[in-house]
């Protein structure tokens, strides 16, 4: 794949997963009370993929609610 440019805006929240299993994170600086909900969601997905339980449910959800079971046609 060739490298990717992608445009953030100024409240924009992202994390890239990197091919060796390490990620980045670009999350905007917040003061005040207020944060975005986009902003606290990436923040919530940052803090998930640091933490090893977090991540094993997240994938046990998604293989449960995403991956087709194969059929057994033959």
């Amino acid at each position: 794949m060739q490298a990717t440019t992608i445009t953030l805006e100024k409240w924009d929240a992202a994390i890239v997963l990197k091919e060796d299993g390490t990620f980045e994170t670009s999350l905007p600086q917040v003061q005040g009370d207020f944060i975005p909900e986009n902003i606290m969601l990436g923040a919530a997905l940052a803090f998930a993929l640091q933490n090893s339980d977090l991540c094993n449910l997240i994938r046990e959800n998604f293989e449960r609610e995403c991956v087709p079971i194969p059929s057994n046609e033959y």
